[in-house]
Formats: structure tokens, sequence, C-alpha cells
């Protein structure tokens, strides 16, 4: 009798156990998709990304007694590949580094769109150059000069350092390709408006296609390629994710209030992640390249586009850096209007993690080719002939304007331009038969005037930050 007891007490704890543990396994099951994996530590690849064509000049100028500039992609790609080489061999050699005042020798200068860290550099040509990582440490722009053996980079601060070679520096095809840009561009150097000569030299005769149709990359309306960006991102928590269409059929997917993806209706894509589980910490380079992974797997790197600008940021306590990156259209750069403020890509990177990614491109439209035509660009002269009082007239509008004369503002406005060149505008309202228009764009210190480069009327005045 007791030990049947004791057989009946044994086979209720174990039913009891075995209930338990199927319990605790059913509770794994249900709970594991909505938990953050451990995932085991691991690199960054940076073996087979090629930065050079992502860090990239925005605009070359050849400078004697004058300073011609072109942002021609064609022009700016072709010197920058022959200048990695030489800016390479050059750190790799024994060079003399010092600071200097000023440049006043003929050469090429190779212009970045805003200072990038010296790491990009050291790191992505793999250096190992201690007095130049001292004495460097970001690079605005590059100066190549003809004596041969010297190469001075402009920093942040605006100060220049330059570096000199006993070894002379084989400078023939960058050379070459210059004197094409002379020859295929034409220039015409101090213009007169109302009697005030404008010194600058500002090309004219410029072909340019006009109109440009263009759609966004991302096209809201296609729902089996929104679902696969969707599972793309998410991977095997997608089947987790609350989706939510808004009116406009702009997209949302959360996942567990940390993951968000927007889709956009006019093709914008945003991401953001919470800053709150990042782990470890990473320097600017190895950032980028967290960044450049990141884009090169979803939906990949974009075609012509090139980093602009590096930030550092600072994201619910963490630090981390925000980098930005524009693109160019058919040979020029594209320019969006500020009322949007977009950028071709924002990307935030803190600790091992993106936490922000935002993604604006857009592709010629090619389903009527015949639409797009090559035009002569109106003569930039002309056009400020005949937006000059106008622009004096905004500026005492909107009080930025100490003076009321007139022509003292107009005079004050032609000294200020130091530069012209023609671009593409995306007014970025429309999903796909966006038209962008033919543009030239007139920058100061402080603001850039855009103007249609067919009718010469005034777009947009843009304020520089």
């Amino acid at each position: 009798m007791v030990m049947n007891m004791k057989i009946e007490k044994f086979k209720t704890l174990l039913l009891i156990f075995l209930i338990g543990l199927s319990i605790y396994q059913t509770d794994q099951l249900w709970l594991q998709p909505f938990s953050e994996a451990v995932e085991p530590e691991k690199e960054v690849e940076i073996e087979d990304i090629y930065l050079w064509d992502k860090i990239k000049p925005e605009k070359i100028s050849i400078i004697n007694d004058e300073k011609i500039t072109t942002y021609k992609e064609e022009y700016c790609d072709e010197i920058w590949i022959e200048f990695i080489e030489i800016f390479e061999n050059l750190l790799r050699e024994e060079v003399e580094i010092s600071e200097i005042d000023s440049i006043d020798s003929p050469g090429i200068e190779i212009s970045l769109p805003s200072p990038i860290p010296m790491e990009f550099f050291v790191e992505g040509l793999d250096i190992e150059n201690t007095e130049f990582i001292n004495s460097v440490k970001t690079i605005k722009s590059f100066y190549i000069l003809e004596e041969k053996n010297t190469v001075i980079i402009e920093n942040k601060e605006g100060s220049y350092i330059q570096l000199t070679t006993n070894i002379e520096i084989d400078t023939d095809n960058i050379s070459i390709i210059s004197q094409k840009i002379k020859i295929n561009t034409e220039f015409i150097y101090k213009g007169k408006i109302n009697d005030k000569e404008i010194n600058l030299f500002i090309p004219i005769n410029e072909k340019i296609m006009n109109p440009v149709i263009v759609k966004s990359e991302i096209n809201i309306e296609d729902e089996e390629y929104i679902t696969d960006i969707a599972k793309t991102y998410y991977g095997d928590n997608y089947d987790y994710v609350r989706k939510s269409v808004e009116n406009n059929s702009s997209v949302n997917y959360v996942f567990r209030n940390e993951k968000v993806l927007r889709i956009n209706s006019d093709g914008l894509l945003e991401f953001y992640n919470t800053a709150e589980n990042t782990i470890g910490e990473n320097d600017v380079y190895m950032s980028f390249i967290l960044a450049l992974r990141f884009t090169e797997d979803f939906l990949g790197y974009p075609e012509n586009a090139y980093l602009s600008e590096v930030d550092n940021i600072q994201v619910d306590g963490n630090y981390g850096f925000r980098f930005l990156f524009d693109y160019k259209i058919l040979n020029r750069p594209i320019i969006f209007s500020q009322v949007r403020e977009e950028r071709a890509l924002e990307i935030e990177v803190v600790g091992e993690e993106v936490v922000l990614y935002k993604r604006f491109i857009r592709n010629i439209d090619l389903s009527d080719p015949t639409l797009m035509e090559e035009k002569t660009a109106m003569d930039p002269m002309d056009i400020l002939k005949k937006n000059i009082e106008l622009l004096a007239l905004i500026q005492i509008e909107e009080g930025k304007a100490d003076l009321k004369d007139e022509d003292i503002i107009q005079n004050k406005i032609l000294n200020s331009i130091e530069e012209i060149h023609l671009g593409y505008y995306d007014p970025s309202r429309k999903l796909s038969e966006q038209l962008i228009r033919s543009v030239w764009v007139m920058k100061a210190p402080e603001e850039r005037y855009i103007f249609n480069a067919i009718t010469g009327n005034l777009i947009e005045i843009q304020n520089i930050d």
C-alpha cells in the first residue's frame, strides 16, 4: 500500500515536471521572435568597399591669373581618380610638412563638398604616416601645384598645409584633363552690369537638357516592391511587424516601437532605430564604413551619389556621426528646394548601429525620351541684368539691407557673387513625371540664387548655413 502511494506520488511529480517543461518551452517559442537575438560579435567588412566613388570632389578649379571652375561630373571624376593615386604615393614617401599662409602658385584646386575627416584618407588608403596624421585633422581642398613636387591641403579652419617631397609627382594626366576643361568650356571675364564690373569667369553657351522628367526610385504604388523592402529590412521579424497605410498612401512599418520604417508617398524612405540598445563605440571612419555597408545591403549604393558632409551627433545620450550625401544627374549637381530640405542620403550611426536612414533618389524617366532636348542655357549676365533690381528689392523687404539705396544694394549683391554654375533643380513634390528644371546657381557667402537657365526667372533664394 505504502509502495503504491509512493509510485502515485512519483507519477504526480513527474507529470507536474513535464507540464512545467512544456509550458517553459512553449513560452520560449512564443517570446523568441519578439526578443533581440544575441548575435556573435562581427567585424565590419571593409576590403570590398571602394571609397573613391563615394568620397570625391564637388568641383575642380584651374587657377592661373584667373580661376576657372567646373562642376561637371566627368571632369571631376577623371581628375579625382588620377589624384588619389598621386596622393597615396606621396604619403608613402618621406614628405616635409609645413604650414603656409597662402597659395600664390598656379595649379589645380580639387574641392570637396565640405571638410572631410583625415581618417578617411589615412584608413582608406592604408597609410601609416604619423607626421601627416598629427598635422592634418580635416581636408577641405587639395591643391596640385605646377612645381610637380608639392601638394597643399586646405583644412576646415582655412589653414594651408604643404606637403613636399624630393620625388617629382607625375601630374601629366591631370594637366591633360585640365586642358580639356579649358578647351571645351567657353567663358567671359569681367562682364558689366549697370557699369559694374563682375570679376568672375562666367561660363557661356553651355548645353543642358531641358525639360528633364524624373521619378522616384521607390514607387509607393508598387505594393510587392514595398513589401520586399520591408521584408529585407526586418528579416525574420517581418511577421511581427505592424503595418499601417495613411490617407496619402504613405506606408508605415513598426516593430516593438523600436524599429520604424516609413515609405512616403513621394518616394522618400525613412528608417528609425532606437539608440538605447546600441553597444560599443566606433570612430568616424568605422562608422562611415558601417553606413556604407548598410546602404549597400539595403537597396544598394545610389549611382552618382557622393559624401557631402560629416557631423558629430548625440542621440539618447550616445555619441555618433551623421553622414549626408548629395548626387548628380546628367553630369550636373541636383539642387533640392530648400522648402523640403531633402538630401539624397542621410545616415546616422551610433555605436555599432544605424539609427537613422533617409533616402530620396530620383531616376530619369525614359518612358518618353523624345521629351528631353539639348538646349543652350541663357547667358548668366543677361539673367543678372534681368533680375538685379528684384534681388535688391527682396533684400530691402526682408530687412537684409542696412541701406535703402537700390544702386548700392545692387552693387553689393553683384560683388558678393563668388561662383556661377549649372545644375538641376528638383521641387521634389511628385512621385513620378516630376519636371526638374535646368538652373543657374549663383553662389554668395550667405545665399545662393537659383534661376531658370532657359527663361532667366528667379526660382528661389537659398540660405547657406
